[in-house]
């Protein structure tokens, strides 16, 4: 820990959740890579090797593999070695993806660039909102845990920004010198006080309490709650991990985030983001692509600044549930102009190609205000400490394996589908998406985790409107 002058409330903590969220910014610039190197790769010859549309398409799954392989391993890790450690330990594989993908020679080094990066990336999608989570007050969780997405979403816009004024060589070398600044600025941050406190190490977690306080923060009672969660788990017979998944204060949880997770996928999200350029190559020939993609970037960060303001204000559900329809709504536009464009006349189109760039936009920024941010927030506040690393890494493990199947027939639904057809499919898994919450998702806003589990235990579903 750094000894800072203090200026405001909540300083310390904020500068810890920023520094973890440094590492959602790098594996942003992950997942931007593809859209804007994508073309190039495969026009302009900014490569040393042959690669064809097919071999490039593996390149972007390798990615969401390593992470469903690594989610579970990250887990354990998280239990054994610490939030902080894991997280540090992740940077390694992350910079030997961008040293790979730099000098590839071939495709197969492509392969293995992308699958070691897709390693960091499921690590830090478990782990890196687990840490925002276990520092953060309760007062402000929902805003703090925000940090991840609006991070990630500033990484994707970078990478797009970047490859603009770059070649793909020289966004490769880019990328991986702001990944060598995270290491050393999340060494000077404290472990969380949960994990010292599991560890035993009481004298240390009140230290890092009161520096994440601040000196005017009252710790005795947020201590008192945290040794309680840690004696309750200690007190607890010891059961194994099968055990706990078939107690129903855990099954309930772990059915409603992967249920989350499984729709956070199937609104498209993995495909459009892999792909923005390419869709706009297909939308307008006159279109700026690599405009237009930045447009849609900023707006992904916009919608994670919104949701920032109104999360602890609106409630998970109603973010969920109106991010879902607007999205439908958006999915709905796209499929709508591209009917137009293949099967309509010429001018039908000519005055609407704003609309594949405003349609793009309003989903991703939706996304980010809804699905984006709210099911990994929702991952701390529904389990208990004794099985929130498991829920963590199974949540990514849902979340990137259905990336790769998104991302991989994404192409062949275009080819038998049609556009058109496959951004309905997407506005209709959206719409499935909100009936879930409606029935199956409570509010955690303000509550406890106990407050929750009980709300899952009781009822079987959740439409009425709290008081």
């Amino acid at each position: 820990m750094v000894k800072l002058p203090y200026y405001f409330p909540n300083q310390n903590q904020c500068i810890a959740a920023l520094a973890a969220s440094y590492g959602a910014l790098v594996i942003g610039m992950v997942f931007g890579w593809s859209a804007p190197t994508g073309p190039r790769m495969l026009a302009e010859f900014q490569r040393n090797f042959t690669i064809n549309s097919n071999q490039f398409s593996w390149s972007i799954a390798c990615m969401p593999i390593g992470g469903a392989l690594v989610a579970i391993p990250c887990g354990i890790m998280l239990r054994a070695e610490g939030r902080k450690n894991t997280i540090l330990f992740f940077v390694i594989p992350l910079l030997m993806g961008w040293v790979l993908l730099t000098w590839a020679q071939a495709a197969v080094m492509m392969y293995i660039g992308r699958f070691l990066q897709g390693l960091t990336v499921g690590a830090y999608l478990t782990s890196v909102p687990i840490y925002i989570g276990e520092i953060a007050d309760k007062q402000s969780r929902g805003t703090t845990s925000c940090l991840f997405q609006i991070m990630l979403n500033l990484g994707m816009l970078m990478s797009f920004s970047i490859s603009a004024g770059v070649n793909v060589f020289q966004l490769n070398i880019i990328s991986g010198f702001i990944l060598l600044l995270f290491g050393p600025i999340f060494m000077l941050m404290p472990e969380t006080p949960l994990y010292l406190l599991k560890r035993g190490h009481k004298t240390k977690a009140i230290e890092v309490l009161k520096w994440l306080r601040g000196p005017k923060g009252n710790v005795s009672i947020e201590m008192e709650l945290l040794q309680a969660q840690v004696d309750a788990l200690a007190n607890y017979p010891i059961r194994t991990l099968k055990t706990f998944l078939h107690m129903a204060k855990t099954k309930r949880p772990l059915v409603t985030i992967a249920g989350l997770m499984i729709f956070q996928q199937m609104t498209g999200i993995s495909a459009v983001l892999f792909y923005t350029t390419n869709i706009f190559m297909k939308s307008s020939v006159s279109m700026n692509h690599e405009v237009a993609t930045i447009i849609v970037g900023a707006m992904q960060v916009t919608g994670a600044l919104g949701a920032a303001f109104v999360i602890d204000i609106v409630g998970r559900r109603w973010l969920l549930m109106i991010s879902a329809v607007i999205m439908a709504l958006s999915h709905v536009a796209l499929g709508v102009y591209f009917e137009l464009l293949h099967n309509g006349s010429a001018a039908h189109v000519e005055n609407l190609e704003w609309l594949p760039v405003l349609g793009l936009s309003v989903f991703v920024a939706l996304f980010s205000v809804g699905f984006g941010s709210v099911p990994s927030i929702m991952i701390s506040e529904m389990f208990a400490i004794e099985v929130k690393d498991f829920a963590g890494s199974l949540a990514s493990v849902v979340s990137c394996t259905l990336s790769v199947l998104t991302t991989q027939t994404f192409i062949p639904m275009q080819n038998g589908l049609g556009e058109a057809g496959t951004f309905w499919l997407f506005a209709g898994f959206c719409m499935l998406s909100t009936i879930f919450v409606f029935l199956f998702v409570p509010e955690t806003r303000g509550k406890t985790v106990d407050q929750v589990q009980q709300q899952l235990v009781n009822k079987k579903a959740y439409f009425w409107l709290e008081k």
